[in-house]
């Protein structure tokens, strides 16, 4: 992954031409105001204070050498955000100066450090006033002589002495780069650019538990450091994406030289073009999120190029590695859009409900079953199995909640079961969902058992199917008749176990009695469920969850069942 990151970086700059390392590393400071601390040196190194002046930060923001440090400490130079006007002054301005002239002991850098105190109240009583005046959110920074911070090669080299601070403390001489491949005069065993990178637990480090020698665990040179933090910032910037309650970053890997082309046309779509990149430029296809969505250009290219989805947590300054999906091929995204519109297709003849990963968010919920559900992500993107079991528990919880509403006329429960048929008919789809075989589906059902995949796969999963589509029939004769659904209340919250549902197709066929309605179609239905019953297993494997959403599932499709009993009756 961090070769991947260093070489777009790499690609980054290499079309931006000759790029000084400064260059990279300056932020937009982002506010529209400027407070500049005037000063002047005379030739023997005297520093004399000014005066302040306010200007307007224009595009020309490399000129203040701004880029942010931590919270509570200083920035890499003089320059930053003005929160208090005396908190500011005090941590970042002259804090930064303490900070360097212990290390670099510059005499340039120590006069102007000693105005800055002298003056420090006449300093702050200024910078008040025009700030006052201007009531814009500012920066403060310094003017030397007429010239800006970028001008002076002393506040430079104390730039990249803050920035590689850190980096430094663990470094090796004239050794080979693991991301170059070249031998260096410096390499670095500590890279700051990822916070998830860390040497403080014993598993990190090699050379027998020596930090000295950590080095040795992911050696990088300073040319390739430049790289990987240039990569980062183009894919934070053009890559980066909500996922359902998730943040992860998409980054595209170059599998063999002859993709270099490709990988270098969607680097400069990305830039030149429109960011909301969807199916074919239609939103109704999208599908990672309802807002981006970068697979649909990546199906259609060969698999000369990978991606990798990395999904981040952070908290505050530390980021923690959630999940991280490698090598994603085009080939298996193409299979997944396939998988998405076969879904469609079957659950959704309107065209108007596009299947996307919210489907099974649903199941997930936010802060409840995020390890779940990112456990789901992975294995659908790396086609690994999972068994429906692993899904019936988190289907039923939901179906339930909402199961209870269901004889009001609320539409949730019908909605939502339809959302799980379609993750479950999805999953087969794309070869995620366990199969067990192909075994021959006989029957006047065997169509509509067949156009569901491989989980209607048994007699008894087949007769609760159709149990359950016999039993809404019924609910929607009282409905009709009485105004209600009394009948729910046998059906136990969804709760049944076998014994409970073998007991309650007679019940279901009193009631069609009762109601004058147990001729036809429905006693069709009834005798074919009575069949599946007796030549299925005595001992069913099927957990509670398992039995009562296949049933969810048949009193949801009801209308597929009924097409197939009345077409059978007029022929």
């Amino acid at each position: 992954m961090i070769e991947a990151i260093a070489r777009i970086g790499k690609m980054v700059l290499e079309k931006q031409g000759e790029v000084s390392v400064i260059d990279q590393l300056v932020e937009n400071p982002g506010y529209p105001s400027c407070v500049l601390i005037s000063l002047r040196v005379d030739g023997e190194g005297n520093a004399v204070w000014e005066g302040c002046e306010v200007e307007e930060c224009g595009s020309d923001y490399k000129k203040y050498l701004f880029r942010s440090g931590s919270t509570r400490g200083i920035n890499y130079s003089p320059t930053a955000r003005i929160t208090t006007i005396e908190n500011t002054y005090d941590q970042k301005v002259l804090g930064w100066f303490r900070k360097v002239n212990r290390v670099m002991d510059d005499p340039f850098l120590r006069s102007i450090e000693h105005v800055l105190v002298q003056q420090q109240e006449a300093i702050l009583h200024e910078m008040k006033d025009k700030l006052s005046l201007s009531g814009e959110r500012a920066i403060v920074s310094l003017k030397i002589n007429g010239a800006y911070l970028y001008g002076w090669t002393p506040f430079q080299d104390a730039f990249l002495y803050l920035v590689n601070e850190k980096d430094m403390e663990l470094a090796a001489r004239h050794q080979v780069c693991a991301i170059c491949g070249e031998r260096k005069e410096t390499v670095i065993g500590k890279l700051s650019v990822f916070r998830f990178y860390t040497l403080d637990k014993p598993g990190f480090i090699t050379g027998g538990f020596d930090e000295a020698k950590a080095w040795r665990n992911y050696p990088v040179c300073l040319s390739c450091k430049s790289h990987i933090e240039e990569g980062r910032k183009f894919i934070e910037s053009y890559l980066q994406y909500r996922f359902y309650g998730f943040s992860y970053l998409a980054i595209p890997k170059l599998l063999i030289p002859a993709g270099r082309d490709v990988l270098d046309e969607l680097l400069e779509y990305l830039v030149n073009g429109k960011k909301d990149i969807r199916i074919h430029q239609d939103q109704a296809e999208s599908f990672m999120t309802t807002e981006e969505d970068l697979l649909g250009t990546l199906q259609d290219y060969d698999n000369s190029l990978s991606l990798q989805l990395l999904f981040l947590q952070r908290i505050q300054s530390a980021e923690r590695i959630l999940l991280l999906i490698e090598d994603v091929l085009p080939s298996r995204i193409s299979e997944l859009f396939r998988a998405k519109k076969a879904t469609e297709t079957l659950l959704y003849r309107e065209g108007n409900h596009p299947f996307h990963f919210g489907f099974i968010r649903t199941f997930f919920p936010i802060g409840v079953y995020d390890k779940y559900f990112l456990q789901v992500v992975e294995c659908v993107f790396q086609k690994k199995a999972l068994p429906l079991s692993f899904f019936a528990s988190f289907f039923m919880e939901q179906l339930r909640a909402d199961f209870h509403d269901y004889e009001t006329g609320d539409g949730f429960f019908a909605a939502k079961t339809r959302q799980a048929i379609a993750v479950m008919v999805f999953l087969e789809q794309a070869g995620v969902l366990i199969r067990k075989g192909d075994r021959v589906v006989e029957g006047k059902f065997a169509r509509l058992f067949e156009a569901y995949g491989g989980q209607l796969d048994s007699k008894e999963k087949q007769a609760v199917f159709l149990l359950g589509a016999l039993t809404q029939m019924l609910l929607d004769i009282q409905q009709k008749q009485r105004g209600s659904k009394p009948f729910l209340q046998q059906l136990m919250g969804l709760k049944m176990d076998q014994r409970a549902i073998k007991g309650l197709l007679p019940k279901v066929i009193g009631k069609l009695e009762e109601y004058e309605s147990y001729y036809g179609g429905h006693r069709q239905l009834a005798e074919e469920i009575s069949r599946l019953f007796l030549s299925s297993s005595p001992r069913w494997k099927l957990s509670v969850d398992e039995l009562n959403f296949y049933f969810a599932c048949g009193m949801n499709l009801t209308s597929q069942v009924k097409e197939i009993i009345w077409s059978k009756e007029e022929q």
